[in-house]
Order: structure tokens, then C-alpha cells, then sequence
């Protein structure tokens, strides 16, 4: 067999995401804290503008990794 082989991806979880747990759902979530704070920080127009894109990619984050079709 030749090393090229080696370079094909694969669906198969590499050993990153076989250690991801707890920390990572931590990490996650003070990621999403410190994103709201920033945005709380800001003037009205912009943090309308901000939650709705936080919104938005939150929604595709859920939507997106169950495999469900978006409800509409």
C-alpha cells in the first residue's frame, strides 16, 4: 500500500473528537458568555443586529446536527 492512502479523509471521528466531552460543552459555553456580554455592551441598533445573527447561527448549529429538516 502506498502513503497516499493515509491522505483520504474519512467520516470516521479522528482521536480529537473521541476525547471531546465535558470541557468542550464548557468551553462552548463560556464562548456563547462572553459573545452575549460583548454584545450587551453594545448600542441598541447593534445589539438587535448582533442577537439576531447569534440567533441565526445558533439555529443552524441545532438544526444542523441532528440531521431534522429545518422547520420553517
Amino acid at each position: 500500500m502506498s502513503d497516499a492512502e493515509d491522505d483520504i479523509p474519512t467520516d470516521e471521528p479522528t482521536d480529537e473528537a473521541a476525547v471531546a466531552g465535558p470541557r468542550d460543552d464548557h468551553d462552548v459555553a463560556a464562548e456563547l458568555v462572553s459573545r452575549l456580554e460583548l454584545i450587551e455592551g453594545q448600542s441598541l441598533g447593534e445589539r438587535a443586529a448582533s442577537f439576531a445573527l447569534l440567533h441565526d447561527e445558533l439555529r443552524a448549529r441545532l438544526e444542523g446536527g441532528d440531521g431534522a429538516e429545518p422547520r420553517g
